[in-house]
C-alpha cells in the first residue's frame, strides 16, 4: 500500500489529545435494557477533544458506546451464545452489537454479534473460534458498535473539513478494513452524484448509502488525513471500557486505539514482562514487534528485549536506540492511536486496561 513508507516520512504535526470529565467519574452511565438483564454495574463517562493536523494523524476511539447488558454466559457452542433470560430481548433489530469477554480463558476478546434469538435466549457472534476459549460461566458485556455517523455526525457535526464535489480540502477518515487496506471517508458538501451534501467514498466518490451502518471497530486506530484547516477538532464522547481488550494483529503494520482515555502506559497494557506476548528480540530488535506511539511528528518506537544488551536482563527497550526504558513510564494518555508492527504471523495480543480502573 505504499503507506510504511509514507509514515516514516510525514512530517507533519500529530493529534495531541485533551481529555476532559474523566471527572466525570463521579456520575453515572445509566444502561438500557431490562431490569431482568440489568447486573452491570454504572459505567463513567466522559469526552475527550482529538485534534487533526495537515497530514496524517493516528487516533482511536477510546469513549465508547454505553454497555447494554452485562452478565455471564449460560453456555456456547462454537459461535454461539447462549445467555439468560432477558438479555437478547434488550437489544434491538437494526442494530450492531459487539460481544466483548470480560473474564475467564478468552478475557479481552471483542467480536461482532451477527444475530440474536430472543426466544431462544442465544447470541450468535461473527467468530466461532470464540468457542474454543470462552465457555458457560464466563461473564460478558455487550455495547453498541460505533459509527461514522454516531462519533462524526450523519451530517458531519463533528466538523471535519468538507470537500466540494471531490477531496479536494476535505479531511479523509481512513478506516481498517481486515485486508489490509482502508475503507476511506470523507464529507463532501456537494456530492457529484446526489447533488447533496453527504458522506462520501474517497476513492470512488460514491456517496455513502448509510454512514450509521459503516462501522468502527473501537479496537482499530482510525488514519484521519487532514487537508483543510490546520488543527481541526472533534470531540469523542462515551463510557469508559474498564476492562482488557485484545487485538488481532496481522502480519506488518497494525492501526489500534489505545482504549483507555488515561492512565494507560506501554507497561500497563501490555505488561512490565511483556504479558500481552509480543514477539521479543534477543540483544536488538531482529524478530521483535515494536509498538509505535506518535509523538510530535515522529514516533516513539519500542519492542521487548528478552536479553538487552545494556541491562543483561529482559526489558522494554528502545527500538531506536535499544536503551532500556521503564515501560511504566511511557504512557499514551496523548496517544489515543498508535501502531504494533508484527514480524510475524498473525497472532492475538490482549491489553489490559490501567489497574485502577477495576476500583471505578
Amino acid at each position: 500500500m505504499g503507506l510504511q513508507h509514507l509514515k516514516e516520512k510525514t512530517k507533519t504535526k500529530m493529534k495531541t489529545t485533551t481529555l476532559k470529565a474523566i471527572a466525570a467519574f463521579g456520575l453515572t452511565a445509566l444502561l438500557a435494557g431490562s431490569a431482568a438483564a440489568q447486573e452491570s454495574k454504572s459505567k463513567p463517562v466522559g469526552y475527550e477533544t482529538l485534534t487533526v493536523a495537515n497530514g496524517f494523524n493516528y487516533l482511536g476511539l477510546r469513549l465508547h458506546e454505553a454497555p447494554v447488558v452485562s452478565n455471564a454466559a449460560v453456555g456456547v457452542a462454537g459461535a454461539v451464545v447462549t445467555v439468560p433470560d432477558g438479555i437478547a430481548d434488550a437489544l434491538q433489530a437494526g442494530t450492531s452489537y459487539l460481544f466483548e469477554v470480560v473474564d475467564g480463558d478468552a478475557l479481552g476478546a471483542v467480536v461482532v454479534i451477527d444475530s440474536f434469538d430472543a426466544v431462544g435466549d442465544t447470541v450468535t457472534v461473527a467468530d466461532a473460534a470464540l468457542g474454543n476459549d470462552f465457555a458457560g460461566g464466563d461473564s460478558f458485556t455487550i455495547r453498541p458498535q460505533a459509527s461514522l455517523a454516531s462519533v462524526f455526525g450523519a451530517d458531519n457535526s463533528a466538523g471535519l473539513d468538507a470537500g466540494f464535489a471531490g477531496t479536494g480540502g476535505a479531511d479523509q477518515v481512513w478506516v481498517p478494513n481486515g485486508s489490509g487496506g482502508f475503507n476511506k471517508y470523507y464529507f463532501d458538501s456537494f456530492n457529484a452524484t446526489t447533488s447533496t451534501a453527504t458522506w462520501t467514498d474517497a476513492d470512488t466518490l460514491a456517496p455513502v448509502a448509510d454512514a450509521a451502518a459503516a462501522y468502527l471497530f473501537y479496537a482499530d486506530g482510525l488514519i484521519v488525513v487532514g487537508d483543510g484547516n490546520d488543527g481541526n477538532t472533534f470531540v469523542v464522547s462515551g463510557s469508559v471500557k474498564l476492562t482488557a481488550t485484545s487485538y488481532s494483529l496481522a502480519n506488518g503494520f497494525n492501526y489500534l486505539s489505545s482504549v483507555s482515555p488515561a492512565g494507560a502506559s506501554l507497561g500497563s497494557m501490555f505488561g512490565e514482562a511483556n504479558a500481552a506476548g509480543l514477539s521479543a528480540g534477543f540483544a536488538g530488535t531482529g524478530g521483535a514487534d515494536q509498538v509505535w506511539i506518535p509523538a510530535g511528528g515522529t514516533f516513539e518506537k519500542y519492542y521487548y528485549d528478552s536479553f538487552n544488551a545494556e541491562t543483561s536482563s529482559a526489558s522494554w527497550s528502545s527500538a531506536d536506540t535499544l536503551a532500556a526504558v521503564d515501560s511504566t513510564t511511557v504512557s499514551l494518555d496523548d496517544a489515543s492511536g498508535f501502531i504494533i508492527v508484527n514480524d510475524g504471523a498473525a497472532k492475538m495480543a490482549n491489553a489490559a486496561a490501567p489497574s485502577f480502573y477495576s476500583t471505578l
